[in-house]
């Protein structure tokens, strides 16, 4: 049996509809104007992270791990131990560079001893050379009275030639004495002029020692600062090498990098206040402070930065990077690296 709709239902059925469609064309214009109003008084951007400094603490030495003394993921203060490698070997070089820096100090103390040697012995020759002097003199006065007696007759020439000998060797101990003062002053020399050489001698052991003394201390490797620890990969017993990644640190310090259209950073100024949503909490809003623009678009820091000047032309908006400060808040605590925001920003009147 079919059944006829009335002329009542049927005007209940309009106003219904109708009151609907009024309902959500106004939505819809309310909608709009929202749109439009919003969009012309703020600037909003998806493209935007969480940033932190990700730094990785590398060794510079080769070793076998001894300890490892942190947990995956675990939250650790500046100079905190991370990893010890075993030490033995450098420690070894320690005491090395310290007996060569003791046998270089003790190699300096013999060169002063050596020059103060050489100058006594040098004036023991000068009373030396002060004797033979004389003792020319004496045969010489005894050679020319020797010389006067002979020819008074008074001597014989055997008298003569015997104290003329003893004069021409009184004459060569004298030379003697003379060049042996010479050589001495020479030796002294060549001794005072070692001392310089033994001391740079410490120095450069001296700085072996350090050297060595900074090796042992890289056996040691510590937390650069505050932050969490990432993923562990190290474990005792393993070899590592110089220049090796053992671990990376997250700063405790983090900010936003938003990546706003060129268009759209003519509405904001460093210092403004901002809100900003994340992903990973809903529509939970947070604030933060516009902190400073990039000097330069995102895509001049790439490896490949676009050449305009070659090939065809394809103008594409740019994005600045603007950095953007969290503000002080616990709620913030579960932010991390690498998360997504959206980022709005008021438009700011222009001075």
């Amino acid at each position: 049996m079919k059944v006829q709709k009335t002329p009542a239902h049927q005007a209940a059925f309009h106003k219904i509809f109708t009151l609907i469609a009024g309902i959500i064309a106004t939505s819809g214009i309310v909608m709009g104007i929202w749109f439009l109003v919003f969009h012309n008084t703020h600037e909003e951007t998806n493209d935007a992270q969480i940033d932190q400094y990700v730094t990785p603490v590398m060794t510079r030495i080769t070793g076998y791990v001894q300890e490892v003394r942190y947990d995956e993921n675990e939250y650790v203060h500046k100079g905190d131990t991370l990893i010890v490698i075993d030490n033995r070997e450098y420690d070894a070089y320690l005491e090395m560079a310290k007996a060569e820096t003791e046998n270089a100090e003790r190699a300096v103390t013999v060169a002063l001893h050596h020059v103060k040697t050489t100058d006594s012995r040098t004036n023991v020759e000068l009373a030396q050379l002060e004797a033979a002097k004389a003792h020319v003199w004496q045969t010489e006065q005894e050679y020319n009275r020797y010389v006067a007696l002979v020819r008074e007759e008074a001597a014989t020439e055997q008298q003569l030639e015997k104290i003329k000998t003893e004069y021409e060797s009184a004459k060569a101990n004298f030379t003697e004495a003379s060049q042996l003062i010479r050589s001495t002053a020479l030796n002294t020399n060549e001794a005072a002029a070692r001392v310089p050489v033994t001391r740079t001698a410490i120095q450069l052991k001296a700085a072996a020692l350090d050297k060595a003394k900074l090796y042992l201390s890289y056996t040691v490797i510590t937390a650069p600062y505050d932050g969490w620890v990432g993923k562990k990969t190290i474990q005792p017993g393993q070899l590592v090498k110089e220049g090796q990644t053992l671990v990376s640190v997250v700063s405790k310090e983090k900010w936003i990098t938003a990546n706003f259209k060129e268009t759209q950073i003519a509405h904001i100024t460093p210092g403004q206040e901002i809100t900003f949503t994340a992903d990973a909490s809903g529509s939970r809003t947070f604030q933060g402070f516009v902190q400073s623009f990039s000097p330069a678009s995102g895509a001049r820091f790439s490896v490949l930065p676009p050449d305009n000047a070659t090939g065809n032309f394809v103008k594409i908006e740019q994005r600045i990077p603007v950095r953007i400060r969290i503000a002080d808040d616990n709620s913030t605590a579960f932010l991390r690296a690498g998360m997504n925001v959206t980022v709005v920003a008021d438009h700011q009147p222009a001075e």
